[in-house]
């Protein structure tokens, strides 16, 4: 018996999903057609595979049989295919954005391997890469796992590749401005201009839990535009302040300044992440340029005394 692995992807896709319109989305169906590969594939098998419900698709029992083995099927394929396809092309990056971090590891890759075959993009988002990484789309994305609002999923896998100190950046009229560094403990009640229409949603649920734990005050109104534009904000108003990462390419420090903070050091957890079944022949090589493989542990010691929401915490093992 031959299996169209179409069809067996259409099966795993909607039992997965156990909702038929969720399933066809996620395939770039329609349910007409989504349906149509699943009753064609229980006609070969002779027997029914799935059965709507008020709640959605339940697995009969052969269905519930067959599932284990074809995930397994079409797992074997995915990567027959991919060990084929990948040999011959770049290497596909989701960076978020040309300021921050992930940008930066990806540079030290070139400089170590100017030749390396890359193309990058910017999908705002890991929650947002991670359906063009289950697609195949692209190849590797960086993120904050951890901040997910979708359950974890077993296809993927990471690997921690930075943790990033936040900085304040301030006017130079600002009483902090020539300070060596501020001590957390000294922000509550400082005005944090913190802009997030718009922005992307691991970035400020961190600001948010970060602003959360030691009673700062957060302005968030307003579309989180360019980081050229935040800057032009804080060199333009008197007594104000934001906060960034410590990577971010910020402008010069003619009308601005940033400012470490300490005791402790706030952090946002940077991880590659990429389909376990389907690691790119480069992947590794971005990994070992991007210095990812140190311990999250030797990370965090090498900063000091960090804070980090409890998700990430606990995630990391910190």
């Amino acid at each position: 018996m031959d299996l169209d692995m179409a069809q067996v992807r259409a099966f795993i896709t909607t039992a997965d999903e156990q909702h038929f319109g969720k399933a066809a989305e996620r395939l770039h169906l329609s349910q007409q057609a989504l349906s149509k590969r699943i009753r064609r594939l229980e006609e070969l098998l002779g027997t029914r595979l799935l059965e709507r419900s008020s709640q959605g698709v339940e697995l009969t029992e052969a269905g519930s049989r067959f599932l284990g083995p074809a995930v397994a099927a079409l797992d074997a394929a995915d990567t027959a295919v991919a060990a084929v396809a990948a040999a011959g092309r770049p290497l596909r990056i989701d960076v978020l954005d040309e300021r921050l971090v992930p940008i930066h590891l990806v540079q030290r890759w070139i400089a170590a391997d100017p030749e390396a075959p890359l193309e990058v993009s910017m999908r705002h988002g890991l929650e947002n890469a991670l359906p063009a990484l289950r697609r195949g789309d692209i190849d590797v994305a960086f993120g904050r796992v951890h901040a997910l609002s979708a359950p974890w999923r077993e296809e993927f896998a990471y690997r921690p590749a930075r943790l990033e100190p936040l900085v304040l950046l301030v006017g130079l009229d600002h009483p902090f401005a020539e300070k060596p560094s501020v001590r957390l403990a000294e922000l509550p009640g400082v005005p944090l201009r913190t802009p997030m229409g718009g922005g992307v949603l691991e970035w400020t649920a961190f600001l948010r839990e970060f602003a959360d734990s030691w009673s700062l005050d957060l302005n968030t109104s307003g579309p989180a535009l360019s980081l050229d534009h935040l800057v032009d904000t804080v060199a333009a108003s008197p007594g104000a302040a934001t906060l960034v990462g410590a990577g971010m390419n910020v402008p010069d420090g003619q009308r601005i300044r940033t400012v470490p903070l300490v005791d402790p050091t706030p952090v946002y957890p940077w991880s590659a992440v990429w389909r376990r079944d389907r690691p790119h022949r480069l992947l590794s090589r971005l990994l070992d340029a991007a210095g990812s493989g140190a311990p999250v542990r030797d990370m965090a010691d090498a900063i000091g005394p960090v804070w980090l929401p409890a998700a990430d915490r606990s995630g990391l093992g910190l």
